[in-house]
């Protein structure tokens, strides 16, 4: 597809909005932005599932914390590469740094977000419990 004469690929130019999020309390607040159409990560690895984590990746540039620093605080687990970030207050993990990307992303949990502006959700699902496997199979969805 040719590019546009800023370099930039007009056909594939997206529409974004941004989505307000927050813990439970709120002493976290963030937005993310993503387009309308979202495909949101079921994974099944232990830590996404016991705590209803709903994956919608974006990249660093399209992610902004207003809120609550101080109320975040860090669970690192077996390779110790994710930073997962919770809630000192309420216990929500609505953001975190992930294993599969540690730099330039955020696994932001969906689940934490007013989805209202969304026109279509797809739900995919990653084999977490298997994660080196369901990598190199190329099932990593990141968000456009």
């Amino acid at each position: 597809m040719p590019a546009d004469h800023d370099g930039t690929d007009a056909a594939r130019e997206i529409e974004r909005v941004w989505y307000e999020g927050s813990c439970h309390c709120g002493g976290v607040a963030f937005s993310a932005a993503a387009s309308r159409n979202l495909t949101i990560t079921l994974c099944n690895c232990g830590i996404c599932y016991k705590s209803g984590h709903q994956e919608l990746m974006v990249p660093e540039e399209r992610f902004e914390l207003h809120r609550g620093q101080e109320f975040l605080k860090p669970y690192r687990f077996g390779n110790r590469i994710a930073d997962h970030t919770f809630c000192a207050v309420c216990g929500i993990m609505p953001f975190y740094r992930p294993r599969s990307h540690p730099t330039g992303y955020f696994s932001v949990n969906a689940r934490c977000l007013d989805l209202e502006a969304a026109e279509h959700i797809e739900f995919v699902e990653f084999d977490g419990r298997n994660w080196e496997a369901s990598m190199a199979a190329g099932q990593h969805v990141l968000t456009e």
